[in-house]
Order: structure tokens, then C-alpha cells, then sequence
């Protein structure tokens, strides 16, 4: 493939694996049940990066903020949990929270807008508020850094924990101007996915205070998330830090550019209109499989992937195309990208 919009370059898998048999090099042994130097060392590093005290390494962030979740709300003797209602946890994980950890959920704030302050009521009693930071279903639009602040007083003056969904937290330093442990200090919990944007193979992290990481380990020890070995994985996540990490913020700049010129190509707009991370969304206007139908045919004739496949609707019944820039949108200007979706969209 010449060029594509999606994230990261494309690699065999052959071509991963040989890479980190390198890197494996560096090791005497692999993890063995979350101990040994590879895990320990990888841990360690993450929760420096957070500004935790400490950070667990988990396959997968549906395990990690269910662990999490369960924590909080015990301590609290609250199994009401307070979130969004575009959170991961209400649309892709079959009510999970509720069936598999005993919790119950209040919504707050609108599904098409960004969560804000004005949406907490006075009267809620609650063991945690999850803030996802960004928000991937509404094109990754963060709420104000003030405005976030007065989110988590309220949390802390009614005695609730603060669960960061750091799916992607990796885009809003660029957005805050502050650090992510800066941004992580704000909640007494934090995940971040190493396979998204880092570009690992799978994989999470929680990190927290060290009595809560010493719970979240019997917790995942439950749940089957405490595997004999994750070294594959956690190979593959220093490699995409490596590879990765460094580029991110410049990803919410370009993302800054590309957003708005797309936006005036007929027939498509974007959400938000200034994209705030590292992605947004275009809202075009055609019909699923005539956009899969157009891009698939670009693909085969320019060798130029130029939009992902639709990920659903808006209530307009715009098809709804997901923009996440990484290393491989940003190997081409603005204006390239531009150019082909233009081209591609303009045939019928």
C-alpha cells in the first residue's frame, strides 16, 4: 500500500515477531504470574509516566476498569457508578459492569455533547465517576481543563472516586498543556490502552495508589486476568512506545489541520469542527456501502487507503467515518489527504 490514512504503518506479523525476539534479548526470563524483571521494569516505567505509585499490567482495559470500578465502589460501600452514556463501558461491553461486577449506573449529560459540569446534579450519591478522557464517540472532544477540575471537586466533596478512561489519554497533553501525570493526578485511577495508539499487540494498564494496585492484582487474579505470561505483549508495548509515543502530540496538531480541510469537501463535515486530539469524526453523506463500496475501489486503483469503513450513523443519517492520525497519515501532508478523499467521494 502507497500511503494510508489509518494510525500506524502497516506491518507483517512476521516482521513484529522478528522485532521483538530482539528485544527479548535484553531479558534472562520471561514473567512469571506479574512478577520478574520484564513486567516489573515495564510497571514500574508506566506508573512513573502517570504519576501514579504504581500501575498494573492487564490484557485488556474492559478487565482493567472493571477492576477498578469494583474497587472503588467497595471501599465506598456505593455500587452506583456515574458516566457517560457514550462510555465504553454503556455500548460495548455487554452491560458488563452490571452483570459481572454487581454495579449500577447513573448517566450523566447528553449523548452528542461533551460532559460538563452543568450536568452534575447537586443530589447524587455514587462510588465513582468515570471520566473518559478524550471521548471517542463524539469525535474525541475533551471538556475544558477548568471545567474538568470542577467535575472532580464534585466527586471529592461527596467522597467519589475519580476513574480516569484513558483509552487514549495519550492525545491530551497536547490539548491541556500539562503532563500526563498531571492529568492523571486528577483521579484516584487511571487506564491507558498500549495497543491503540502506542501500537502494542494488545494490552492495558491501571495505575494508582499502591494499596489500590495491590487489590486490582487479587482482582485480576479472580476475574482470569493473570496470565502466566505477557511477555509478548509487553514487548510489544515498549516497542510502541518506542516507535509511537513521541509523535502523538504532533498527531493532535495535524489532526488540528487535516480536520478542518476535510470539512469542505461537499457532502461531509466534522465533529468536532477543530479537532481536540488525535482524531475526530467525518460525518459523510452516503450510505455505508457506498462508502465501503468507493474507498475499497480507490484502494485497488490508487493503492491509497483514504477512510476506514463507516463505524454507524448519525441521527441524520450521515454515515459516520473515524480519523484517528498516527504516524502513517502524518507520513503525507494535509493537502494529500485532502486531494483523495475528494477524489474518492466525487465518483458514483
Amino acid at each position: 500500500m502507497t500511503a494510508s490514512i489509518l494510525r500506524h504503518p502497516a506491518e507483517a506479523m512476521e516482521a513484529t515477531l522478528r522485532k521483538l525476539a530482539l528485544r527479548a534479548e535484553n531479558y534472562g526470563a520471561a514473567d512469571n504470574y506479574g512478577s520478574g524483571k520484564l513486567i516489573e521494569e515495564f510497571e514500574h516505567k508506566m506508573a512513573v509516566l502517570l504519576g501514579k505509585p504504581a500501575a498494573l499490567f492487564l490484557p485488556s482495559g474492559t478487565l482493567a476498569q472493571g477492576v477498578a470500578l469494583k474497587i472503588h465502589t467497595e471501599q465506598r460501600k456505593q455500587k452506583r457508578i456515574a458516566l457517560h452514556p457514550t462510555s465504553h463501558l454503556m455500548l460495548h461491553e455487554h452491560q458488563g459492569y452490571q452483570e459481572l461486577w454487581g454495579l449500577q449506573s447513573h448517566v450523566l449529560g447528553q449523548p452528542e455533547e461533551v460532559l460538563r459540569y452543568a450536568d452534575f446534579p447537586n443530589e447524587l450519591d455514587v462510588g465513582a465517576l468515570v471520566l473518559e478522557l478524550p471521548m471517542r464517540e463524539i469525535g474525541g472532544q475533551l471538556p475544558s481543563w477548568d471545567d474538568l477540575q470542577s467535575q472532580v471537586a464534585w466527586a471529592r466533596e461527596r467522597n467519589c472516586a475519580v476513574h480516569i478512561d484513558g483509552a487514549r489519554l495519550w492525545h491530551c497533553p497536547a490539548y491541556y498543556k500539562r503532563s500526563l501525570g498531571e492529568i492523571s493526578a486528577l483521579a484516584d485511577s487511571v487506564y491507558v490502552s498500549l495497543y491503540k495508539d502506542i501500537g502494542g499487540i494488545a494490552g492495558a494498564i491501571l495505575a494508582g495508589e499502591s494499596d489500590f494496585i495491590a487489590q486490582a492484582k487479587v482482582w485480576s487474579r479472580r476475574a482470569g486476568g493473570n496470565l502466566i505470561s505477557f511477555y509478548p505483549y509487553i514487548l510489544a508495548a515498549q516497542q510502541g512506545l518506542d516507535d509511537n509515543l513521541a509523535s502523538i502530540s504532533s498527531a493532535v496538531d495535524y489532526a488540528r489541520y487535516l480536520g478542518p480541510m476535510l470539512a469542505t469537501i461537499p457532502g461531509v463535515r466534522v465533529n468536532p469542527e477543530t479537532p481536540q486530539s488525535a482524531m475526530f469524526h467525518l460525518h459523510i453523506e452516503r450510505a455505508a456501502e457506498d462508502i465501503a463500496r468507493l474507498t475499497e475501489r480507490y484502494l485497488s486503483q490508487h493503492d491509497v487507503q483514504v477512510l476506514p469503513p463507516p463505524r454507524g450513523q448519525d441521527r441524520h443519517g450521515y454515515s459516520i467515518c473515524e480519523i484517528s492520525v498516527g504516524r502513517s497519515t502524518m507520513e503525507h501532508p494535509p493537502e494529500f489527504w485532502l486531494a483523495h478523499v475528494l477524489a474518492c467521494l466525487a465518483h458514483d
